[in-house]
């Protein structure tokens, strides 16, 4: 019997072996095609639309993220982490409170409106009150990615970042044929945002039907309302976040000139197609962290995320030296400028590497009292830093404010990490796990 099991483990190591490797390139090939349609776009943007105009999407850009916090957005990840257990109906939760909670984004979306209107900014007021009158099925619908993540349908997964990022294409279409009414950047913004939401509600009702038609047992409401909690604790948590993660982004675009945003924004655009690597690791190796024992966990946790700095320092500096060659080539010469905010952007992001692998493994311990103190400490020198040097130093400040967030993050997330001793967690012993 002991040699039949002694010839299985191979057997069984060879099939996760194969099923990592082909998750890994998969999500690499997605990750890949994203970012080149990403580059595309980007350029296409910057040639087609004043940019004036590419400003103002900076400007809505600064603002979603703490508007996203009234629709209770830490549902997602809450939901992922219950999926990833194997508890497939925590979807369903997250759709019906997301939908409800959305409306106060749109009435938030909706008094942005009014406010740009009344500044006198009539199509950044357009902007916004379409972005509020789509947000529950474009931002109200995102936990689609994380779900199919933590299913592990990568296959799904793969053509549904395809789809999304096509979906993005769609406004250049009227552009091109100079068909637009009000202006460019609202008919190009406009027609996105219903390509999107058709993507989006196209995929979560397939997960809802599909969810459901396995369920054998009907969900207890302590379960369901165990779900909202932790999502509303991660609410919180990412809210805290944003102040960290974003204020520097908010500085930038309300006190300075529409063309110096536009700047920020190629930089914030490069530095986020470079930070969805980090999604690749998070979205492979979630579910299979988040079921191991807390023991082994951590030493996972330590193998695995150095490994994932070292390669993004590598990457760093290859995705930097690439930029310096490709902006002057794709992007009209009034972007040349925006070159220093892509190196500033993209170091700060290499610079933050450790203290997401630290926020990580505390999400897989669901240990909010951890996420509360890296993402307290983050918020507090996310906005002092940032506001002292923008005042100073401009954008330049703001970009700068953020390097020195990212490495003291850092240093707490591994600070905690270190002092952390691995406890005995009754969830080992939950046959659900």
């Amino acid at each position: 019997m002991t040699n039949h099991l002694t010839s299985f483990k191979p057997a069984i190591t060879r099939v996760k072996n194969s099923k990592f490797l082909y998750a890994s390139g998969i999500l690499l090939l997605a990750n890949t095609i994203v970012t080149a349609l990403g580059l595309i776009r980007t350029p296409a943007m910057t040639w087609l639309l004043p940019k004036d105009e590419v400003g103002m999407l900076g400007i809505l850009a600064s603002w979603m993220p703490f508007i996203q916090l009234l629709s209770l957005s830490g549902l997602d990840g809450a939901s992922h982490h219950f999926v990833s257990k194997g508890q497939q109906w925590a979807f369903i939760v997250n759709i019906t409170n997301r939908l409800r909670w959305s409306l106060l984004s749109m009435v938030a979306l909706l008094a942005g409106g009014a406010y740009w209107s009344y500044r006198g900014d009539f199509q950044l007021a357009v902007i916004f009150v379409i972005t509020g009158v789509t947000y529950p099925v474009t931002f109200g619908l995102t936990a689609v990615a994380g779900t199919l993540g933590g299913q592990e349908r990568f296959s799904n997964l793969f053509w549904y970042r395809i789809l999304d990022s096509l979906a993005k294409f769609t406004g250049f279409l009227p552009l091109l044929l100079s068909s637009w009414m009000v202006s460019q950047v609202v008919i190009f913004y406009g027609v996105n945002q219903i390509a999107i939401a058709v993507i989006h509600i196209t995929y979560s009702l397939w997960l809802v039907l599909l969810i459901k038609s396995n369920l054998t047992y009907r969900t207890p409401k302590d379960e369901e309302n165990e779900v909202v909690r932790y999502g509303k604790h991660l609410t919180v948590i990412n809210g805290i976040g944003v102040l960290q993660t974003r204020t520097h982004a908010f500085l930038v675009a309300t006190m300075s000139p529409l063309a110096v945003v536009a700047d920020y924004s190629i930089g914030l655009l490069v530095a986020e197609l470079f930070r969805r690597l980090w999604n690749i690791f998070y979205t492979i190796r979630y579910p299979p962290l988040v079921r191991l024992p807390l023991t082994h966990r951590r030493q996972r946790f330590i193998i695995e995320g150095t490994a994932v700095f070292l390669l993004f320092i590598i990457l760093g500096i290859l995705v930097s030296l690439l930029a310096r060659w490709l902006v002057p080539i794709i992007l009209p010469a009034n972007y040349s400028t925006s070159i220093i905010f892509i190196y500033l952007l993209i170091a700060a992001v290499i610079i933050g590497v450790p203290g997401r692998v630290a926020e990580t493994y505390y999400l897989t311990q669901q240990n909010e009292r951890r996420l509360y103190i890296i993402r307290v400490i983050g918020a507090i020198v996310g906005v002092i830093i940032p506001v002292s040097l923008v005042l100073r130093w401009g954008a330049i400040g703001a970009a700068y404010g953020n390097i020195v967030t990212s490495i003291i993050i850092s240093i707490v997330g591994i600070v905690l990490f270190s002092l952390d001793r691995p406890i005995f967690d009754a969830q080992e012993n939950d046959p659900r796990n």
